[in-house]
């Protein structure tokens, strides 16, 4: 019995630090990489007007 109750407590635990830890940090994870997204496009926008042929 006390070991049913003892995986059930680890269980409990385990699902609360999924839902209070692991969670939001991939949150904050595709945030920045979706911030990071529009900065690179950004830079490739800028290097590829800096490729382009220079006329004299």
């Amino acid at each position: 019995m006390k070991k049913i109750i003892l995986s059930i407590a680890m269980f409990a635990i385990a699902m609360a630090l999924l839902i209070a830890v692991i969670l939001p940090l991939a949150e904050h994870g595709r945030e920045n990489g979706q911030k990071v997204e529009v900065q690179m496009d950004s830079v490739d926008t800028k290097v590829s007007s800096l490729s382009t042929a220079i006329t004299r």
